[in-house]
């Protein structure tokens, strides 16, 4: 059943307001490290309708963007959140068309533009709501919380790779959790394309590193000189068929953890004249609820012993520079159930549950003691793409999907924040 004041509050919350809201963040370029802009605006607009707001710096120039709509104290409190950095900068020459760049185009319903998809159309959505409420003038029990976070994008600093571009994989929420960004329960508006996930992928990134000799080029034939590229070669078999039984054996809700060989580096191009000494294989490897780090670490630990013993040279080195567990919440939490009856009650559909593969903040929330569902627009695919995936088409994302995670987001801070804590 819908709080009382939902149909007031929807009289604010129009397709033109959400559609505006989402145009201005993706026309405000964010990408990894430089959110700055983002952070503002967002802030602006929320200290518009009486929220109290803050910008705390995750690092030099990096601000989150948080505020809250105070209750009047006693209620559940819920946080809306989301990352504001973009996949992509807008200047990567291999990735054409508009929804590539910083720049939002209005077409048939669908707005295109970097970050349209992921995920400026859930922080739109979500802002919408709050301000939906705001304007309605409805006192509820609890407050009702939005930040915006920096640094979520899957990228990490390594290796000559450093810098705030390179500083993601959750660096916002980290902060926003351990520096005050709490609440009873918060919903992540990452693109599920409008399914309830109530699980999430975790990753582990790690790089295997291969030594050769030193040598020069002409001298590479004789026995005693190791290539290491060559080594890595025969490697990558062994991996493959890790990667394939590692697939086959671990799945959630119907879709298997998997193993990509994301890189390759060995060699110097601009130096053919010596034999490569050193190769590295980096993989990334997808995870489901129940698994264990430290069991992946040991089986890819035999891996390397017995292709090792097999070729008679010591064993390739294994390190680990990005770990993040996977998230799993109970169905039977509040959030996740009202968050059920407000997607029903909004479209007139039974809600799905899926479990998310790419990564996403949720869990460092959960791990905090903030359950973390995540539900948002975004995902859908336009007609035209036939097939072809988010990051090969263009990020695009339908308005209508928009507006109707708005609607549910809505019908949800009104349930949740009118319940008394106790």
């Amino acid at each position: 059943m819908l709080h009382p004041g939902f149909q007031k509050a929807l009289a604010y919350l129009t397709s033109d307001n959400v559609r505006s809201l989402l145009t201005d963040l993706v026309d405000n370029s964010s990408p990894t490290g430089n959110e700055i802009g983002v952070a503002q605006y967002l802030t602006a607009r929320m200290r518009r309708i009486g929220m109290d707001t803050n910008l705390p710096l995750v690092d030099a120039g990096r601000p989150n963007a948080v505020g809250h709509r105070r209750g009047r104290g006693d209620g559940l409190n819920l946080l809306f959140t989301g990352h504001m950095d973009t996949s992509y900068s807008g200047a990567e020459e291999h990735l054409a068309g508009e929804g590539f760049q910083p720049k939002a185009v209005y077409r048939d319903g669908w707005v295109w533009g970097l970050g349209a998809n992921n995920m400026k159309s859930g922080l739109a959505a979500a802002l919408s709501a709050i301000e939906a409420i705001a304007a309605a003038g409805i006192e509820l029990a609890g407050d009702i919380s939005f930040a915006g976070v920096v640094g979520e994008i899957e990228k990490t600093a390594v290796e000559e790779f450093q810098g705030v571009e390179y500083s993601g994989y959750g660096i916002g929420t980290r902060h926003l959790v351990t520096h005050g960004g709490t609440a009873d329960f918060a919903l992540l508006a990452e693109p599920t394309g409008l399914k309830i996930a109530i699980a999430n992928m975790g990753v582990v990134w790690l790089r295997i590193t291969v030594r050769g000799t030193v040598a020069h080029s002409a001298l590479a034939n004789r026995p005693d000189v190791v290539n290491a590229i060559a080594v890595m070669h025969e490697l990558q078999s062994d991996i493959a068929q890790w990667a394939r039984d590692y697939e086959a054996q671990h799945e959630y809700m119907g879709e298997h953890a998997n193993v990509t060989i994301a890189a390759i580096r060995g060699g110097a191009p601009w130096r053919l004249s010596r034999n490569p000494h050193d190769c590295n294989l980096y993989l990334d490897i997808r995870t489901v609820p129940g698994q264990s780090i430290e069991d992946i670490k040991r089986d890819l630990r035999r891996v390397l012993r017995a292709f090792a013993e097999r070729k008679g040279i010591p064993e390739p080195e294994m390190h680990i520079y990005v770990t993040d567990p996977p998230l799993l919440l109970d169905r039977e939490l509040a959030v996740v159930e009202a968050l059920g009856r407000a997607r029903q009650a909004v479209t007139g559909e039974a809600p799905s549950f899926i479990i998310r593969r790419p990564g996403a903040d949720a869990v460092h929330l959960t791990a905090y003691g903030v359950p973390c569902v995540i539900f948002g627009p975004g995902g859908r695919m336009h007609p035209d793409a036939r097939g072809a995936g988010m990051h090969a088409f263009g990020e695009h994302v339908l308005v209508e999907d928009c507006v109707t995670a708005a609607k549910v987001y809505l019908a949800l801070a009104l349930d949740l924040c009118s319940r008394n804590a106790a």
